[in-house]
């Protein structure tokens, strides 16, 4: 039922606020109904009156300081995205250490995040594939960054890239690197976690002077009934007799004891053991010598294999780059 006409005064006159807040308030004003957005019911939208929407998508996001180059590897003729931080304000004639970070397109902007808000000056660079595709991405890495593929059940071209990986950072990135950057070649740093931490292992037991500093992030240790470890004993009779002067640190997530990246591995969870394969390789390998390897351990409470990536990544360029 419409509201009536507002009363006038006793002296004949209506005040004009009044009548129209009124009028408006019921509905009603001079015999014409209100507009539908205002008289609709509360929470119904009229289409016809939303807002049209601005055409301007804005522009993508870029990493300061940053670039990309794609290269197909001499070594195994596949293609890579190659990510490259350089330091924001670097010194004519002055060289920088570099940061290899293993799975790039995970980690590579958080990786340059890190270092810029601890004032770390280095180069880091992102060793990734060109996609953005997930699913390509891990099938990719999962070539890349396991040793072998002789477990059973494992489909022959899908695991056991892992040498050759490693090989086409050192013969095809590294001196692509060396001759765009100023690189400082005595320290070299190589950061992988999960299978990439399982990488990091490989590498520093085969070739432990390609780097300086090895962090190795959640290894999967368990990887082929903890086949990276066959290397372990050569690598500690090289500690002991002076010849290599280098730093690793092993973390661990403290609730991924039984989570393995592997599907495959889900059956037999148990023998996953990455917790106590980590630290356990830790107290072996720190009654090494200490003057010639210098071993760290960490485990990040509360976390879990996939939310420690933070806490790992912030923890590693810390023990890489800080001057204590």
């Amino acid at each position: 039922m419409r509201t009536p006409l507002p009363t006038l005064q006793s002296d004949g006159k209506c005040p004009l606020r009044r009548f129209v807040t009124i009028a408006v308030l019921s509905g009603w004003f001079g015999g014409v109904a209100l507009p539908s957005a205002w008289a609709q019911e509360p929470g119904r939208a009229d289409s016809s009156r939303t807002p049209s929407r601005p055409t301007d998508d804005g522009e993508p996001v870029t990493i300061p300081h940053a670039r990309q180059y794609d290269l197909t590897s001499k070594v195994n003729g596949q293609q890579y995205r190659i990510m490259v931080s350089a330091p924001r304000d670097a010194k004519p004639g002055a060289t920088y250490p570099v940061v290899y970070i293993l799975d790039g397109n995970y980690y590579f902007a958080t990786a340059c995040d890190t270092l810029f808000v601890n004032k770390f000056a280095a180069i880091i660079v992102g060793i990734s594939y060109p996609t953005d595709g997930y699913a390509e991405i891990i099938t990719r890495r999962t070539f890349d960054m396991t040793i072998s593929a002789s477990s059973p059940g494992r489909t022959a071209g899908h695991y056991g890239g892992g040498d050759a990986f490693l090989r086409m950072i050192e013969e095809d990135v590294k001196p692509f690197i060396d001759a765009r950057y100023p690189t400082d070649t005595n320290r070299q740093i190589l950061y992988g976690c999960s299978l990439g931490g399982l990488m990091v292992l490989r590498q520093i037991f085969r070739h432990p002077e390609a780097y300086s500093t090895y962090i190795a992030a959640s290894p999967a240790i368990w990887w082929n009934d903890n086949e990276v470890l066959a290397d372990e004993e050569e690598f500690s009779k090289q500690v002991n007799v002076g010849a290599l002067h280098l730093k690793l640190l092993i973390t661990s997530a403290a609730d991924e004891q039984y989570r393995g990246s592997d599907a495959a591995q889900l059956a037999t969870a148990s023998k996953t053991r990455m917790v106590d394969n980590a630290a356990e390789l830790s107290v072996r390998l720190a009654a090494l010598s200490s003057g010639n390897l210098k071993v760290v351990y960490t485990v990040f409470a509360g976390e879990n294999h996939v939310s420690s990536s933070e806490a790992n990544l912030s923890r590693g360029l810390r023990f890489a780059l800080q001057s204590n």
